[in-house]
């Protein structure tokens, strides 16, 4: 930009001074084009930050900031994995958190489920923890991934709401008001 302004002064001076200078357009073309294909460049290198480090329009810093300040150890040191986790397949990160606050009781003290078997979504399978019907994982992030993939599954679906979510994900009726009294909670801190 600053270019195309000394450029434009350039040709100012000339037609007020009535000066014979000779300007090598073939230079000054491709000065223009390289400064244009560097805007570009940067605009792209932007729009990927943007793309992958903001949802909806919040920068990634600030919402692992919130979450972390809500949640208890050993799941508080995993903000920053949620929130990029959730980011890179899509899903909101504050409902991704939210869930896990309520489903593991983190935001008072970590389930023994979550601390013992990196449970983090009450979710239930094989191979089950200490024999019970909820699934062991065997390292925290991995219980993370599977609980954001579980609820990135509805929410592809369009069911992109605690409220939306509630009838296939758990049988309390009242699960989407305490997931969204979490959810509250991290995005008033």
């Amino acid at each position: 930009m600053l270019k195309i302004i000394l450029i434009l002064s350039i040709f100012n001076l000339v037609n007020n001074e009535n000066i014979d200078i000779e300007i090598n357009h073939d230079y000054l073309d491709n000065q223009i084009e390289i400064s244009f294909n560097n805007f570009e460049e940067k605009y792209q290198e932007y729009q990927d930050y943007i793309k992958y480090h903001t949802f909806n329009g919040e920068d990634e810093n600030i919402i692992i900031d919130k979450i972390s300040k809500n949640l208890k150890n050993p799941l508080k040191d995993k903000s920053k994995f949620i929130v990029e986790y959730s980011i890179s397949v899509g899903l909101d990160p504050y409902l991704a958190a939210g869930v896990m606050m309520h489903e593991t009781g983190c935001y008072w003290g970590c389930s023994y489920l979550t601390r013992v078997c990196n449970n983090v979504a009450g979710n239930k399978g094989s191979p089950g923890c200490n024999g019970g019907s909820y699934r062991k994982f065997n390292t925290l992030e991995d219980g993370i991934k599977f609980a954001i993939n579980k609820l990135n599954s509805y929410y592809k679906k369009g069911l992109t709401t605690a409220q939306e979510i509630n009838p296939y994900y758990a049988s309390d009726k009242t699960w989407y008001k305490k997931v969204n009294n979490y959810i509250n909670k991290i995005k008033n801190s």
